[in-house]
């Protein structure tokens, strides 16, 4: 039988069958294990999670019933010392914490382009910055406004991420249209999935900070049918489409490589119908839109620093995404799923409306199962990613949450892109 039980009664002995928490809360790549060491339950205790699962045909019960480990938990946990003094109300500012803001405020003014994009020995016009860890220096600084930048292999094989600065934006566009345009034929199919993919990137990013736009808007319904376009003519395959090996989180580049994910895995599905391919694929584009309404400061702030507000303030992304959306012409109530459900899962322990099963669209599925597998592999301050392996095992382990055969198709795509 599953059993919630308070942190503080977990004992050696025990099978874990999830954590009542967040998955980036947790210390554990698996969430259904048997509890076999002290360390293992040291790494639960120290977790900061109230409750957790149990499954006690699996292993050992609870010692008391619900009622009196709950009022256990709390007063071991919750109820200092009477002769430890109460900790100040406000503490003064940590040089990290300043570090962090100032780390947001430079991510904020740049925009993350793949270092795929550039080629060797090409000349370009716009500053190159490279981001290592919470650090962003200049990797190539053009001081003369017509003068030009030589992209040598030392650029392309630097640690880190490639930034280019939002006034650099156009003059980004011009070089990829110039890539293309001088890209033998044998190459052609994965430059031009290149130049879909950074412009999509630049349109979300335009859009997200501009939501009430109605010609970005429009432009990324266009980019979204190049995109089905792309996977239809290349029978699935999605090389180049999304990006690859992110060191950081940014919202537009994890919103184009759910959309292509979930555009490739529906036509892997057997989708055919233009009308559902847009639907998903527009919907995915625009499922993290209400981020838009979050202050930089608390969207990347670490998973366990966040305060109850605050976390309350990132799952109302959702609700403040459809309201963005609702207020287009043109918006299809099927387009507003993916947005709708892309944190709701088969279990109905996800939100807002903890939809379960049967409830659950299908582009609901779909998206849940990509936009896990996303967040899972990019990396962000508090959080190292996972492999593509890892995250793919953590999804199929989670067979209760996630609908195994699209799950099937996923991998499938994947397979197709030599990850």
């Amino acid at each position: 039988m599953r059993k919630r039980i308070p942190t503080g009664t977990v004992r050696i002995g025990m099978y874990i069958d999830g954590f009542d928490a967040s998955w980036f809360q947790t210390p554990f790549l698996r969430h259904h294990f048997e509890i076999k060491s002290q360390s293992q339950l040291d790494k639960i205790m120290e977790s900061g999670i109230d409750y957790v699962y149990i499954d006690t045909e699996k292993g050992l019960d609870a010692a008391c019933d619900e009622k009196i480990c709950e009022s256990t938990h709390h007063t071991v946990e919750k109820t200092p010392p009477p002769d430890i003094p109460a900790a100040p109300k406000k503490e003064a500012p940590k040089p990290e914490d300043k570090a962090f803001t100032d780390y947001i405020s430079a991510k904020t003014d740049l925009i993350q382009i793949d270092k795929l994009s550039l080629i060797e020995a090409t000349e370009i016009n716009f500053n190159l910055y490279v981001k290592t860890g919470m650090e962003i220096v200049p990797l190539s600084v053009n001081h003369n406004d017509g003068g030009k930048v030589l992209i040598t292999k030392d650029m392309l094989t630097s640690h880190g991420e490639l930034l280019i600065t939002r006034s650099d934006v156009q003059k980004y566009r011009e070089y990829l249209r110039m890539a293309v345009k001088n890209t033998g034929a044998a190459k052609s199919q994965a430059t031009k999935n290149m130049l879909i993919k950074e412009n999509a990137k630049i349109l979300v990013n335009e859009l997200f900070n501009d939501p009430g736009s109605p010609k970005k808007m429009e432009a990324c319904k266009e980019t979204v049918g190049n995109v089905i376009s792309s996977i239809i003519d290349t029978k699935g395959l999605i090389t180049n489409l999304f990006t690859v090996n992110k060191h950081d989180y940014y919202v537009y580049t994890h919103s184009v490589n759910v959309s292509v994910f979930c555009v490739a895995t529906a036509i892997a599905m057997g989708i055919q119908s233009e009308g559902e391919l847009f639907a998903i694929g527009m919907g995915s584009l625009l499922h993290d839109i209400g981020m838009s309404t979050i202050p930089p400061e608390v969207l990347h702030k670490p998973m366990p620093r966040l305060s109850d507000f605050e976390l309350s303030l990132l799952k109302g992304h959702v609700a403040e995404g459809l309201d963005i959306v609702k207020l287009y012409k043109g918006i299809t109530p099927e387009t507003l799923l993916p947005l709708a459900e892309h944190h709701e899962n088969l279990m109905g322990t996800g939100y807002p409306l903890g939809l379960k099963g049967d409830k659950l669209h299908l582009s609901g599925k779909i998206i849940s199962i990509t936009n896990t597998y996303d967040t899972l592999t990019t990396s962000r301050p508090g959080f190292k990613a996972i492999t593509p392996y890892e995250a793919l095992t953590y999804l199929r382990d989670n067979r209760n949450l996630f609908d195994a055969d699209i799950l099937k198709e996923f991998i499938t795509v994947l397979g197709k892109s030599s990850l």
